[in-house]
C-alpha cells in the first residue's frame, strides 16, 4: 500500500445552511443518505491524501524549487488534473512557478491562493488524516443507503485529495486504465466555504462528496444489472426517456444537498416547485414529439449530452425522491427504485395526491402513469 493511502472495504448491513439551520448537526437533519443500508453492498473506497500533502509542502517552501513542479507531475492525481484540463505539463509548471510571485496572474492551475493560505490548509489536512478511516467508513455507508435491497451491489472508487484543479469544479472523476473510476478532490474548493466550521462538519462535508460519487457508480452498476432499468417502458410513450433520466439522476443528486436542507420540500420549497414545473414543461415537449421520430431523436440526444440531465433531471428527481422518503420512509424509495422509473413517479404521484401542498405532476405525465 502506498504511503498516505488507506483502503477500507465496508460490508454495509441490515451550499450554506438555510435560515434557522446554521450549524445544525448532521444527525438532526435526517438526510436520506445517512440511513443504514438495506443490504450487504460492498462499497470500496481508497483515499489518498498524499497529493494534497506534497503539493502543499512544495508551495510552503520559503523559495521556489522549480524541480518540485516536475516531481508533482508524477503523482497520479496531478496527471489526471492536467489531462482533464486539456493543458500541457508546461502550463502546470508555469502556474506552479507563478504561485511564488508577488502579483496575482491569470492561471489554469491557480496555486497562489493555496500558498497564501497554506497554514489553514495544513491544519485541515492534518485533521483529515487523523480521521481518515472515519471519513471513508461514513462515505461507504452513505453510498449504500439508497440502494434497493433485492441484490448486493459492489463498487470501487479511488479518491485523491489535491489542490489547484482547473476550472471551477470541486472535483473531477475519470475512468482509470483498469476500468474503475478515479476521483480527484480539490480540498480548497470542496471545503473552502467551510472556514470557521468545526472539523467534524468539514469531514462530514467531505464524506458526503465522496459518497455521492461512490453511490453514482454503485447505482449505475445496479441499473445495468436490472431488467426494470435496462428495457424501455412502452406505456410511457415518448416521455419515457425524460422520466427514465429523472428517476436515474435524482437519487444521485440527493448527495449534492447539505444535511441542513432536508427535508427538501420544506427548506427548498420554491426551488422544488420551479424544478417540477420545468419538468412538466419538458414532458409536454416530449409528448408533442410522439409521432415525430426525428424530433424524438433530437430530444433523446439532448438528454444524452447531459446538460438537461444536470439542470433538470437531477434536481427534480432529487426532490421527488426525498418527498417519497419523507412521506413513506426510505424503504418506499428503495422499492420504487427497484421496480423502475415508472414506479418512481407513481410513488411521488401517490404522495402528491394526498398532500396538495406539493407541486403536482402534469396531466401528460399522469396520463402515462395511469
Amino acid at each position: 500500500m502506498r504511503r498516505g493511502a488507506l483502503l477500507v472495504v465496508i460490508l454495509c448491513g441490515c451550499v450554506s445552511a438555510p435560515p434557522g439551520r446554521t450549524g445544525a448537526p448532521a444527525a438532526a437533519a435526517h438526510s436520506s443518505y445517512d440511513a443504514p443500508p438495506a443490504a450487504h453492498h460492498t462499497i470500496e473506497i481508497r483515499l489518498d491524501v498524499r497529493p494534497a500533502r506534497e503539493i502543499l509542502a512544495s508551495l510552503s517552501r520559503a523559495r521556489l524549487e522549480r524541480s518540485d513542479a516536475m516531481v508533482l507531475q508524477d503523482l497520479p492525481a496531478v496527471r489526471l488534473a492536467i489531462q482533464d484540463s486539456g493543458s500541457s505539463p508546461e502550463v502546470f509548471e508555469r502556474d506552479f512557478v507563478a504561485a511564488f510571485g508577488a502579483e496575482s496572474r491569470s492561471a489554469v492551475f491557480d496555486f497562489q491562493p493555496i500558498r497564501q493560505a497554506r497554514d489553514r490548509w495544513q491544519a485541515l489536512l492534518e485533521g483529515i488524516a487523523s480521521e481518515e478511516r472515519d471519513v471513508i467508513e461514513r462515505a461507504s455507508r452513505r453510498a449504500g443507503a439508497l440502494l434497493p435491497s433485492d441484490r448486493e451491489v459492489t463498487a470501487t472508487l479511488q479518491v485523491y485529495l489535491s489542490f489547484g484543479l482547473a476550472g471551477l469544479a470541486d472535483h473531477l472523476v475519470v475512468r482509470g486504465s483498469a476500468g474503475s473510476e478515479e476521483m480527484v478532490v480539490d480540498v480548497a474548493r470542496a471545503l473552502g466555504e467551510s472556514e470557521g466550521e468545526r472539523l467534524e462538519s468539514q469531514l462530514a462535508r467531505l464524506s458526503r462528496l465522496i459518497a455521492g460519487e461512490a453511490f453514482r457508480q454503485a447505482w449505475r452498476n445496479y441499473c445495468e444489472s436490472s431488467a426494470n432499468w435496462k428495457r424501455p417502458d412502452p406505456e410511457l410513450g415518448s416521455i419515457e426517456p425524460l422520466l427514465h433520466a429523472t428517476a436515474e439522476h435524482g437519487p444521485v443528486a440527493i448527495f449534492a444537498f447539505d444535511e441542513s436542507f432536508f427535508p427538501l420540500a420544506v427548506w427548498l420549497k420554491e426551488p422544488m416547485r420551479r424544478s417540477i414545473e420545468d419538468l412538466n414543461r419538458q414532458a409536454e415537449r416530449f409528448a408533442e414529439a410522439q409521432g415525430n421520430l426525428e424530433r424524438r431523436a433530437e430530444l433523446a440526444a439532448e438528454l444524452r449530452r447531459g446538460e438537461l440531465a444536470r439542470r433538470l433531471a437531477g434536481p427534480a428527481g432529487a426532490f421527488l425522491a426525498d418527498t417519497i422518503v419523507e412521506a413513506h420512509g426510505l424503504e418506499a424509495l428503495r422499492t420504487a427504485l427497484q421496480k423502475g422509473p415508472k414506479a418512481f413517479f407513481e410513488a411521488y404521484e401517490r404522495v402528491a395526491q394526498s398532500d396538495k401542498s406539493l407541486p403536482p405532476l402534469s396531466r401528460v405525465i399522469r396520463e402515462r402513469l395511469s
